[in-house]
């Protein structure tokens, strides 16, 4: 009998056992005689040689305009995206806007923001990220942030209503518990522990307070905002400023450096370096509060 394996043809012989077995001796079996044939096969050979030729020149007039691609030196993220650096600011109602910071490659580091003055430390997010919510004090807002290896990046946006708002602030660096205290004429006292909103201000009904900047490192930059919206309001009166700072075991006995910012009397910005003495540790003193640093605000009637 014949068999076709992998080409080849396997000749057995079969070999006829006894017809009777004693079990108590062994039968010996001649084994299969296995004979291994090749097949002789014819294998067609197809010859294209127009084909080939004009592939050939094919390709040969695709290379003349090659250009080898020049390297990729752009960086990249662990998550695949670009290392350039992004700053968008957008508008949102009132004088408040929204500041995006996008640095992929920059997780967890201290940046630098800045407007008219104003400074404040922000940290990156885990995936390079800051967004912050801040008044602007302009029409034409620029914004610039300072990365943590001294290039900066700017935006700018126009917003309509800046113009409509006073404001006040005040900048730190550290752990100093300074605050702004806004008494206003329809008795509200407006402060950290009572920020107030921009709702309450687009209505006409007081201003709000906006606190910013880390306090992730020791000695990070921070700022407070009131917003006051001056041309809103719809009764006369003034709005009291006081300042604020807090008799700590880290602040008592210091001197304590802060920087203010305020509307000049003939328009523009004012802004005035502080020197805080604060009182002794053993003074039974908390609080202390100091009511000339700021001018007080006048509401016109409209």
């Amino acid at each position: 009998m014949a068999i076709l394996i992998a080409g080849y043809e396997f000749l057995t012989r079969s070999v006829p056992l006894p017809d009777t077995v004693v079990s108590s001796q062994p039968v010996a079996v001649e084994p299969a005689v296995i004979e291994l044939k090749p097949i002789q096969r014819d294998i067609a050979r197809i010859a294209l040689p127009a084909v080939g030729q004009a592939l050939a020149r094919r390709v040969g007039q695709s290379e003349q305009g090659y250009k080898p691609l020049k390297p990729d030196n752009a960086q990249y993220s662990l998550l695949g995206f670009s290392c350039s650096v992004s700053l968008d600011v957008a508008y949102l109602r009132g004088d408040l806007v929204t500041l995006e910071l996008d640095a992929p490659c920059q997780m967890g580091v201290p940046v630098t923001v800045r407007h008219e003055g104003v400074s404040f430390t922000a940290v990156t997010s885990d995936i390079g990220r800051v967004s912050v919510k801040m008044p602007a004090f302009n029409r034409q807002a620029g914004f610039s942030v300072e990365m943590p290896d001294g290039s900066m990046i700017s935006t700018e946006v126009f917003v309509q209503e800046a113009s409509d708002y006073d404001h006040v602030a005040v900048m730190w660096s550290g752990d100093t518990g300074l605050q702004i205290h806004a008494y206003e004429p329809s008795g509200a006292h407006v402060w950290g522990n009572a920020p107030q909103s921009l709702s309450i201000a687009i209505k006409g009904r007081g201003g709000y307070v906006t606190r910013l900047g880390s306090t992730d490192f020791p000695e990070a930059k921070q700022a407070e905002i009131y917003s006051f919206p001056r041309r809103q309001m719809r009764n006369t009166g003034v709005v009291r400023l006081d300042l604020s700072a807090a008799v700590t075991p880290q602040t008592c006995g210091k001197n304590l450096l802060a920087k203010t910012l305020q509307p000049g009397v003939n328009g523009g910005i004012v802004l005035v370096d502080l020197v805080l003495n604060m009182p002794v540790c053993n003074s039974g003193v908390r609080n202390l509060v100091l009511k000339n640093i700021f001018r007080d605000l006048k509401i016109a009637q409209n």
